[in-house]
């Protein structure tokens, strides 16, 4: 009907979204009540889902009906994305209820990257209050990291898979893994937890193979990791020419598709890399492999999938698929809340 209420929100002109819907009823959107009782019900789902664990998504922007805020709690600091000029404007307000209800030492701001500025803000990275170190060590299901607050991408750590890689872990005793484009070695680590033998870990940033080598040694896992600094394509195609194989390898690669354009050129990557990645798995081994691509449809990454097992000459037995942790959650009407795609498969020989 006409003129009928819809919700209260938020509005950029300069935003492809022109409109950010905050609640169904009528209530005031600029009164600090309304972030209160928001983020409280946030952070009190968490502590039913995982009321064992300090480092988890506290809130998931639109899968917890506050668009444009991201927050991850490692122990006792937050890590704080704004990436819409509807929360760059209250970040008094949101700051004041976390204060309140989480009570962290302190939270730093990494509001960056393509979304905030699409709409039309400057890029900030900085201590937003409290104390917070330079470098702390958090616990990840039974494996430590170190998070350096002010450096490394996004929110400083990937806890959306953090299920995912414990899952895996679990099939990798007494084998050796490839974990490629490893960042802080999450895969590897928990593989080794679990009594895989050995694990090699591969990344192409120098900052992040030294992160992945600190926490394997923090960790006690020093003398069966090899950490090789590379370019993830170049390090598969090298390897395809070698007769190594692994019992295990992770594809957990950034996005390749940024936008709805980029989906067919990034489909063409995800069946390069599996192809080459399922040549270097051994008779009876295990392929963990993931896409955090939203434009890429997950019928379509199964395809691919498909595809680079018949071009490599396997045959894959599913175990299980998966997708981001609880903790990050989604809405069946927004679609893009639904983004990770992940896939566990024993692989057989081809007849």
């Amino acid at each position: 009907m006409k003129g009928a209420f819809i919700g209260r929100g938020y509005v950029n002109p300069h935003s492809l979204i022109a409109v950010r819907l905050l609640s169904r009823r009528k209530v005031d959107v600029d009164d600090p009540a309304f972030w209160k009782n928001a983020i409280r019900s946030a952070v009190s789902h968490r502590q039913r889902l995982f009321p064992d664990r300090r480092s988890v998504r506290l809130i998931h922007a639109e899968g917890d009906g506050l668009p444009g805020l991201v927050v991850d709690r490692y122990e006792d600091v937050l890590s704080v994305q704004l990436t819409t000029a509807g929360t760059e404007v209250r970040k008094d307000l949101i700051a004041d209820a976390l204060k309140e209800i989480v009570g962290p030492a302190g939270a730093v701001l990494r509001s960056e990257g393509r979304a905030r500025k699409l709409e039309g803000l400057d890029e900030e990275r900085r201590v937003w209050f409290g104390e917070v170190p330079e470098a702390f060590r958090f616990d990840e299901l039974g494996v430590s990291f170190q998070l350096r607050p002010l450096e490394g991408q996004k929110t400083g750590h990937f806890l959306d898979q953090a299920v995912n890689r414990a899952n895996a872990g679990s099939l990798c005793k007494g084998l050796e893994v490839l974990d490629m484009y490893s960042h802080s070695g999450g895969w590897a680590l928990q593989a080794l937890r679990q009594g895989a033998s050995r694990a090699v870990i591969v990344d192409k940033s120098e900052p992040a193979c030294d992160l992945a080598l600190a926490n394997a040694d923090h960790n006690g896992f020093g003398d069966k990791v090899d950490v090789i600094q590379g370019e993830g394509r170049a390090f598969l195609m090298d390897s395809v020419g070698q007769s190594h194989q692994y019992g295990a390898v992770v594809l957990d690669p950034p996005a390749f598709a940024k936008t709805r354009k980029a989906a067919g050129s990034a489909l063409r990557g995800y069946q390069d890399i599996n192809t080459m990645g399922l040549r270097l798995i051994a008779q009876g081994g295990y392929l963990f492999t993931s896409s955090c691509s939203y434009h890429v449809e997950e019928g379509r990454f199964a395809e691919v999938i498909a595809k680079a097992a018949q071009t490599a000459g396997r045959r894959l037995r599913l175990v299980w698929r998966g997708e981001q942790a609880a903790d990050h959650p989604v809405r069946l009407e927004i679609p893009e809340t639904r983004y990770l795609k992940h896939y566990a498969f024993q692989v057989e020989m081809g007849a």
